[in-house]
């Protein structure tokens, strides 16, 4: 029988958090065995990274723990942002294979991490369920992307991208081995009867979808022929929102999986800021390969249109599966939380309201990753719910 277990320490002392943290997870559990674990923690834990890998393992008896720095971290208990903290959850799951692992290029002419990533993930047979915490300063998440969809075991993959809080642009994943910085982290798990997944939108489309019919560079330069900035400024402005700086935290572009039958909503779209703006050609520069002919429509950003999607989405979980999971991981967007609702454990909140209780852990990341039927994708802005069944 599975038995998993969660706990979550906002002391500031990390090896007093450890010692806090593990004793919630074996007393939620009554754990006599750990096969597997996970640990995230926020940024004023990072100098004491390697330190609290080893106090886990060697009070756990376990080398099968991974994990990663967030700009916050979650549990059932809530969520801490800004602030020191530490969750583990560990689990004793006979019949699953677990393997983690944290890969980093020690030398320019060392295998690569996403040729280490391959590697590694071949040695099993059947395909894996895979959390993957790559770094998001010093590797491209695409790459990433590419060489997970070149494994021959098929991995089925979801995270999010390993980061602090922006302070010193660093990362830190775990793995049996040892610490690494700026690498990849990951728990890969064989075995798993089933699973489900929730992808959940801070952002809701707003108007009639456009043709991108101009592009220069990297820039759209029009908008079903208008010129794309005056396009923008003008949505912007029926909705408020007065100067370009508010726009863009408010106003963004999404993109559909696919553009025969667009649709906006859930894990169907990829939603993408600007990331500059050209005035002479009134172009928008967005952190995606544009094309003319393309299909896009604007996103509304707002806390109320987030929490809505997310009860949407966690209704939908409910109507096809009504009994709680054996554990869930989730992997919230740093641009979320009380950042964007302005009051704390809102997602948390909400998960337990309708999914009820279960194990859950996740962490606030620089992306999300989630294979959908469409493959596997790099998201952003959105919550991705992982629920596993034993």
């Amino acid at each position: 029988m599975a038995q998993i277990g969660v706990g979550l320490s906002r002391n500031p002392n990390s090896l007093s958090a450890v010692e806090e943290a593990l004793q919630g997870a074996y007393t939620h559990a009554e754990l006599v065995q750990v096969d597997w674990g996970l640990v995230f923690f926020t940024a004023p834990h990072l100098p004491q990274a390697e330190e609290i890998r080893s106090q886990l393992m060697a009070e756990t008896g376990c080398r099968m723990i991974s994990g990663c720095s967030g700009a916050g971290v979650l549990t059932n208990e809530g969520e801490i942002t800004g602030a020191p903290a530490l969750a583990v959850m560990l689990a004793h799951t006979p019949g699953l294979n677990p393997l983690a692992f944290a890969k980093y290029q020690e030398l320019p002419d060392s295998a690569s991490v996403n040729q280490q990533l391959k590697e590694t993930l071949e040695r099993f047979h059947d395909d894996p369920l895979v959390f993957l915490f790559p770094d998001v300063y010093r590797n491209q998440p695409f790459n990433f992307i590419n060489t997970m969809n070149y494994v021959k075991t098929r991995p089925v993959v979801f995270g999010a991208g390993a980061c602090d809080d922006g302070s010193l642009q660093e990362s830190v994943q775990f793995g049996p081995d040892g610490t690494v910085k700026c690498g990849a982290g990951g728990l890969a798990l064989t075995g798993i009867p089933r699973y489900r997944v929730g992808v959940t939108q801070s952002c809701v489309p707003l108007g009639d979808p456009m043709f991108i019919t101009e592009v220069k560079d990297n820039l759209i330069v029009r908008l079903d022929d208008h010129p794309a900035l005056e396009v923008f400024v003008t949505v912007g402005s029926e909705l408020g929102l007065t100067s370009l700086e508010t726009a863009a935290h408010h106003l963004l572009l999404s993109f559909p999986l696919d553009p025969e039958k667009p649709k906006f909503t859930a894990d169907a779209a990829l939603v993408r800021n600007l990331t500059g703006i050209d005035v002479p050609s009134q172009g928008l520069e967005v952190p995606q390969l544009v094309q003319e002919g393309m299909v896009v429509s604007f996103a509304y950003r707002s806390p109320i249109t987030a929490e809505q999607d997310l009860y949407g989405m966690l209704e939908r979980i409910k109507t096809e599966e009504p009994e709680p999971p054996a554990f869930g991981v989730y992997f919230n967007c740093a641009a979320r939380g009380e950042a964007l609702y302005g009051r704390p454990d809102v997602d948390t909140e909400v998960i337990r309201e309708i999914l009820g209780e279960f194990p859950l852990i996740g962490f606030f990341g620089g992306y999300e990753l989630a294979r959908v039927p469409a493959g596997l994708q790099l998201y952003s802005y959105t919550g991705v719910l992982v629920l596993v069944s034993l």
